[in-house]
């Protein structure tokens, strides 16, 4: 038996790695040994194309301003154009130093305005700054509107120190409202509707002395349906002294895809 030499054995095996190597890019695998165990380990094509995760739709809800006024391009002494009186004078005036609207002290009655765009169909917060001062034991009070004339009022009586929520003339809820005298409220009024179940109304205020509170001073489930429509703000300058208003946002939640 003539035996082969070395060298020509050597060729051989180099011919056979060369063609396994080929094999294992080819057929998308490739067997190799692990050389502290002695086991074959199969390793994936490193060239072989992943498949890419399918898109995943999500829903991105996001409060979004949709009108805002602070009154520094308006002209002392006019009434803004963007704004709809329903009852008294209401006129650009200078308030430390800012502008501001403001309502004067007489006479005295329930003056208001409508404003902004008319929001249907989706939650709404109406926010704003408003300013006044007692006078003796007289009180001023204020009230936000939500969906029109006629829908939903939160009214801060400071004589009474409440602050309700009312539906026409039908009061809701009722809470304890502490208002201090000379100093700027902040107020957030909210309604969310919830389609024939009704809507749900929150509220918070808080004077500029203090931080915002965390949680709503004011939140009450309304059995009817909640239809929108514009914003309003109302003035009622029981202590005779003026009322001023200011930084008015509104906001709607809108949901994409």
């Amino acid at each position: 038996m003539k035996l082969i030499p070395c060298k020509f054995m050597k060729t051989i095996d180099s011919t056979v790695a060369g063609f396994s190597f080929f094999a294992c890019l080819l057929f998308g695998g490739c067997v190799v040994g692990d050389k502290n165990s002695g086991n074959a380990v199969v390793k994936s094509d490193p060239f072989a194309s992943s498949a890419e995760p399918a898109p995943q739709k999500t829903d991105k809800a996001e409060w979004k301003v949709v009108f805002e006024a602070d009154w520094s391009d308006e002209t002392i002494g006019e009434e803004p154009a963007d704004l709809f009186v329903l009852d008294g004078s209401y006129v650009i005036s200078e308030k430390d130093g800012n502008k501001a609207l403001a309502l004067p002290g007489a006479p005295v009655g329930d003056f208001g305005f409508l404003f902004g765009p008319r929001v249907k169909g989706k939650p709404v917060e109406l926010r704003a700054r408003i300013f006044s001062t007692r006078k003796g034991r007289r009180m001023p009070a204020f009230a936000a509107g939500l969906g029109g004339v006629n829908s939903y009022r939160l009214r801060l009586n400071p004589a009474a120190k409440t602050l309700h929520l009312s539906r026409g003339e039908e009061i809701l809820e009722k809470v304890p409202l502490e208002w201090k005298s000379g100093l700027w409220t902040n107020l957030r009024f909210r309604a969310e509707p919830k389609g024939d179940e009704g809507a749900i109304l929150s509220a918070k205020v808080w004077s500029s002395d203090e931080t915002e509170p965390a949680d709503w001073a004011l939140t009450f489930k309304d059995s009817e349906p909640f239809a929108g429509g514009k914003c309003t703000l109302w003035g009622y300058p029981y202590a005779g002294t003026e009322i001023f208003f200011d930084d008015l946002e509104i906001l709607a939640l809108s949901s994409e895809e």
